[in-house]
Order: C-alpha cells, then structure tokens, then sequence
C-alpha cells in the first residue's frame, strides 16, 4: 500500500484558494443537501497534560468525486512554553470506494485554507460584485488565507484590518 506524505508546503501548492473555494461550496451544497456525513467531533481529555485531542471524521458522497476523511487535531497550550506549536493535526484521505488510506496531510495548511475558502464561499455568494474594500478581524494565519479567498472572488483594493497584535496587522 502507498501512502503520500504531504507536508504544510506540499498543501499550499496543490490546493490552489480557487479550486479550495468551489470544494467549499460544494461541501456546504451536500451539507445543505442533507448527504455529507459528518458525525459530530470526538473529543479525548488529556488532564495531566492540559491538552486534548478532537478527531472529525467526514464523508461526502458526490456522484463525480466522493470523499472520505479524518482530521485529528491535537491542542496542548502549554507547548507555547517549550517553544512548540500549540496545535497539531494531520488529515488522512481514505479512497471513498474501498477505505483505503491516501494520504496524510500537514492539517494546519489545509485547515487555514479551508477555513479561507469557507469566506471566500460566503463572500462570492453574499457580497456584492464590485466590492472593493475587505475589513479583516485579526490578522494570524487564517486571516491572511480569508484575505486571500475574498482577494480571489472580488476585486478588493483596500483592506482594513483590526487586530490586537499590532506588530502583526
């Protein structure tokens, strides 16, 4: 069996905010629709460590491309001390016909692009067609990939940005 191993970089350059922004779209048509299936997250305690760790599995039965997924994300806030990460997680893409595994996924990429995508969806649907100033609240990772969804739908040519990380905005 084969598995690709694809890191945060590999994420960014095969999911281009486009393509991310009609899977989004169609992902909320089958939400919508009644089809997906996705059980609420699972959520297990890690006390000891103040941590936990959420697994959220998925399955969306499109007739052209069904998909079939597992994202496990971890949070540990006390890794900020130790000068890791804070959150972790992967996502395994399982082949929607037989459960085979796919691939394993860096999931802090995809989740920052999905979480882009799912503004840009709104925005494409709900804003207007000449809207041309984005407002932006925050400016950490999935700021910057909701910036650039919107940027992907609409002709924005200012920006403004609240945040409370100065330095960051």
């Amino acid at each position: 069996m084969k598995i690709r191993l694809l890191s945060a970089q590999d994420v960014r350059q095969a999911l281009p905010m486009a393509q991310a922004i009609d899977g989004m779209k169609a992902a909320y048509a089958s939400l919508s629709a009644g089809q997906a299936v996705m059980p609420l997250r699972s959520h297990v305690g890690v006390a000891d460590r103040d941590g936990t760790t959420l697994v959220m599995p998925a399955y969306l039965p499109d007739e052209d491309a069904p998909s079939l997924a597992v994202k496990v994300v971890s949070v540990f806030p006390q890794n900020a001390q130790r000068g890791e990460p804070v959150i972790y997680g992967l996502v395994l893409a399982l082949d929607a016909a037989t459960g085979r595994p796919l691939a394993i996924m860096e999931g802090s990429a995809l989740t920052a692009i999905r979480t882009g995508a799912a503004s840009g969806a709104a925005t494409d649907v709900l804003a207007r067609p000449d809207a041309a100033v984005a407002a932006i609240f925050g400016s950490g990772v999935q700021a910057r990939t909701q910036l650039e969804a919107v940027c992907t739908v609409r002709p924005i040519q200012e920006v403004r940005v609240f945040s409370l990380a100065h330095e960051q905005a």
